[in-house]
């Protein structure tokens, strides 16, 4: 039994993702990291990091049906007066906010792939790109959107700061397009190293060192730690992916989760889990 939850869990829709070994050499090259601009509009982050978003979400409601108490801190023994103490243990119950997630379709998204959820869900994630409106345009009525004239011959400096200005001054009347922001500094093989991780610990078929050498290449080498640790104290590398490190405040796997079920990615606004 995993010791990462208090019962044992039977995962049927989520798998750890295989991993293409010729990202190994350079993890942060390629057009799946980009930021993704089509027919006028853009995403704010990579689509990679809305995939891992959706997995995340995807373990969690699979997590929920069980009645999952997931374990983000087992009981330790320290010094206390003459004798030891105990810690105590900390769990928390997976259990999805879902008026946060109102038009994710979240009845249907565990049984469908991110390509199948993402046709039919993107709208909720897109900006529009700014544009020249052309002379028979039709300025936008639309709250979100703000129509802007400029003389081109006047100081490119000047042009931005006046932007700014009509930025802020606007901004109480602005209503908030991005319902679903991603916090935090995005890498994207280090999350789905930590994702795979937690998912192959809570299915808790291979060790530590089978995780880390296995054949898919659940594991990237995202840096100097991680490889290292295919080859020695795998224990501590799988550890930190899953449960983060409190004294660097990073955070792993199950606080992404817990993150995840309250409705945000990847952090937090007032919780760490740690």
């Amino acid at each position: 039994m995993s010791v990462h939850t208090l019962k044992p869990v039977i995962l049927k829709h989520t798998h750890a993702i295989k991993s293409r070994k010729d990202y190994v050499s350079d993890p942060y090259s390629g057009k799946a990291f980009d930021r993704k601009v089509k027919d006028g509009y853009v995403l704010d982050k990579s689509i990679h990091s809305y995939r891992m978003w959706f997995n995340f979400l995807k373990l969690a409601l699979e997590l929920e049906t069980q009645n999952t108490i997931l374990v983000t801190r087992n009981a330790t023994l320290r010094k206390y007066m003459s004798g030891h103490q105990s810690t105590g243990r900390v769990t928390h119950k997976v259990r999805v906010n879902r008026a946060k997630y109102r038009d994710w379709d979240l009845h249907d998204l565990v049984y469908l792939s991110f390509d199948e959820w993402w046709k039919e869900h993107e709208h909720l994630f897109l900006d529009q790109v700014s544009r020249v409106l052309k002379p028979h345009d039709v300025v936008s009525t639309d709250p979100d959107r703000l129509a802007v004239d400029i003389d081109l011959r006047r100081k490119m400096n000047d042009v931005i700061n006046d932007i700014k200005n009509l930025y802020r001054e606007n901004a109480i009347e602005r209503v908030t397009r991005e319902q679903y922001p991603i916090e935090g500094r995005v890498r994207p093989i280090v999350l789905q190293n930590k994702f795979n991780a937690l998912v192959l610990k809570l299915e808790d078929k291979l060790s530590n060192q089978e995780i880390l050498t296995h054949k898919d290449n659940y594991i990237r080498a995202s840096d100097t730690r991680t490889a290292k640790g295919r080859s020695q104290n795998e224990g501590r590398v799988i550890n930190e992916l899953i449960g983060g490190n409190a004294q660097k405040n990073s955070f792993g796997a199950k606080q992404i989760l817990l993150s995840v079920c309250d409705g945000y990615f990847m952090m937090h606004p007032t919780k760490n889990y740690l």
